[in-house]
């Protein structure tokens, strides 16, 4: 009987072995496999493209395309588990949510303006229309110093209300003034403290890491563009090769100067490790001024 326990025992053991171990595997797998990508696109006269990720020789493809609509498909094993479906809609949706909750929000130059003007109407009810005062206590008047009257009263009122703005305004440039430099006192402190000198380096180094990891390692390309004024294709030939010299092993430029064209094509590909994208994450994250600054963002 005894034997019978210790066995079973054994055999729950390495159950548990198996599964702790594939467990293991599984996690390693999705930390050191990189999930690579490789895309293409094209501009002539309209755009399309697609990008492909795929992630442990292709057991997982995403596919997403582009030619006037966005669509998705995800592969498992080769077997298509979605089927391609349009993400515009979806997108729209989206959009529409976020311009319907910004109309709700009355921008903060709108109120300014609206208060401004409850305040310069408030002065001008300090300043009545002196013509109605005095037509009442004044017998009749000719017409045409009636005119001249009301003509005054109207450019008297229009002085005021021009004064009154620039009250307004500079009222405006001193806040702003004001709370410039008390930004400025906020920020020249917050970078005088050497901990956040140090989590700001921290910061820095692990994001260029963080790019050079995720950008994509290959890629080459070419544009065509001109215009009808050969100046103007020159100008932005002469500003084009302030950078240009930091991706021409990737991108040809080849500029026309006759007529207005546009057309460019490219591909790239890469790989994104998620053990290395969340080393990085966590390398800041064992920094303790850091999660303080963070905590605090997220309020």
């Amino acid at each position: 009987m005894l034997h019978i326990i210790l066995l079973i025992l054994k055999i729950i053991g390495l159950l548990l072995l198996v599964i702790l171990g594939l467990i293991l595997t599984v996690l390693l797998l999705v930390l050191l496999v990189p999930i690579r990508y490789r895309g293409t696109g094209s501009y002539y006269g309209k755009g399309k493209g697609s990008v492909i990720f795929s992630w442990l020789l292709h057991i997982l493809t995403v596919k997403v395309e582009y030619e006037g609509d966005v669509t998705a498909a995800v592969r498992l094993f080769g077997f298509r588990i979605l089927k391609p479906k349009k993400i515009d809609e979806e997108l729209k949706e989206a959009e529409d949510m976020v311009v319907h909750a910004m109309e709700r929000v009355e921008p903060d130059a709108v109120k300014e303006a609206a208060e401004m003007k409850d305040d310069v109407q408030e002065e001008i009810k300090k300043h009545p229309d002196h013509a109605a005062r005095t037509s009442e206590k004044r017998p009749p008047v000719k017409e045409k110093d009636s005119f001249f009257m009301t003509l005054w009263e109207k450019i008297k009122n229009a002085v005021l209300w021009f004064l009154l703005k620039i009250k307004f305004f500079f009222h405006r440039v001193y806040d702003t003034l004001r709370t410039v430099k008390e930004k400025k006192d906020l920020i020249y402190a917050w970078f005088s403290n050497e901990d956040n000198q140090r989590t700001v380096k921290l910061v820095i180094k692990q994001s260029k890491k963080l790019m050079r990891h995720v950008l994509p390692l290959k890629g080459k390309g070419t544009v065509t563009f001109g215009f009808d004024d050969p100046y103007l294709t020159g100008q932005v030939l002469m500003y084009a090769s302030v950078v240009y010299p930091l991706c021409h092993k990737h991108l040809d430029l080849y500029p026309v100067f006759d007529e207005t064209v546009f057309t460019a094509e490219g591909t790239f590909r890469g790989r994104i490790r998620l053990g290395t994208v969340l080393f990085i994450g966590l390398r800041m994250l064992m920094d303790k001024n850091f999660r303080i600054l963070l905590k605090k963002w997220l309020r």
